[in-house]
Parts: structure tokens; C-alpha cells; sequence
């Protein structure tokens, strides 16, 4: 089975994925790292360069490519936006959400300007609008949902295997 984790950008998605994979004795993938190796580009220059329209085309197509069985991936934001991926996760395998609120995500982006959809904005207005056509999504998909606030990823992690078990 794969482990999908979903959320808000700075959620903790790739940090948490990574000790659940230790703890699962699987692999971990980070879908946006995938992207970037497999284009050779960052993926802010792919925003910049080619728009996120282009950005999340690249991303589902990434997605059906990892047919492996059995490991954590790390999902970009964004990707639950497209029905083809949620469905595709949801049918793949169990997705986590990572919950997080706006105040936390704002503590952990506000020195972070590699985020292309935060760039040259109020971060927290963007992080409100972004929530609000997000959340829907996030909610409907996850099969578990994991409240970040205040919690250090190694508890986050453990947290998650308790749900497993």
C-alpha cells in the first residue's frame, strides 16, 4: 500500500513523510523532488518559466508514473485540486492530511521565498485564499486527518502509526 500525505504547503509533508517511511521500513518519494530531477528544473523555475498550469500537468503525470507499491509519498499541495489525482491516491492507497492553520503555516513560510504561490504576496491572505479552495478537497480525500499544531514531526509520525495499527 502506498502512503499518500496531503496538505498545505509547509504542512510538514515531506519532514513527517520521511520518518514514516523509516518507521514503515519503506521507501519515501517527494512528488515535487521527483518533478524536479525528472525536468531538470526547480520547481519555482518551472512557475516562473512555464506557469502552474503547465506545473500541475507535470504533477499528475508524475503521479501515474509511481506505480510502486509500499511507499510514502510526499504530495505537492496542490495536486488534490485535480479530480484524476484525487481519485488516484484515494484508489493507490491511504491518504493522510496533514492539518495545519493558517497561523502555523504563516510561522513556517514567513523566511521561505522559494514557495512561487506565496511569492510578493501577504502570505497570510494567500495562505487563507489558498485553504479556502483547498479544504474541501482535503477533507473528502483523506482517510486520515492529522492536527499539526504544536507537534514536533517525530510525534506526528508516531501519531499516524497509532492510526495504522
Amino acid at each position: 500500500m502506498n502512503y499518500y500525505l496531503i496538505g498545505m504547503m509547509g504542512s510538514g509533508k515531506s519532514t513527517v513523510g520521511k520518518l514514516l517511511a523509516i518507521k514503515l521500513k519503506t521507501p519515501f518519494l517527494d512528488l515535487d523532488h521527483y518533478i524536479e530531477v525528472k525536468n531538470k528544473m526547480s520547481i519555482d523555475d518551472i512557475f516562473k518559466e512555464k506557469g502552474e498550469n503547465y506545473f500541475r500537468t507535470l504533477e499528475t503525470n508524475a503521479l501515474s508514473e509511481i506505480k510502486s507499491s509500499n511507499v510514502v509519498i510526499a504530495c505537492g499541495g496542490g495536486l488534490i485540486l485535480n479530480h484524476n489525482n484525487r481519485k488516484n491516491i484515494s484508489s493507490n492507497g491511504l491518504v493522510i492530511f496533514l492539518n495545519t492553520s493558517i497561523s502555523s503555516l504563516k510561522k513556517r513560510l514567513h523566511s521561505n521565498l522559494n514557495r512561487p504561490l506565496l511569492r510578493h504576496k501577504n502570505i497570510e491572505e494567500e495562505l487563507i485564499k489558498i485553504w479556502d479552495q483547498r479544504k474541501k478537497y482535503y477533507y473528502a480525500t483523506a482517510a486520515i486527518t492529522i492536527n499539526t499544531d504544536g507537534y514536533a514531526p517525530e510525534i506526528l509520525s508516531n501519531q499516524i502509526i497509532e492510526k495504522l495499527n
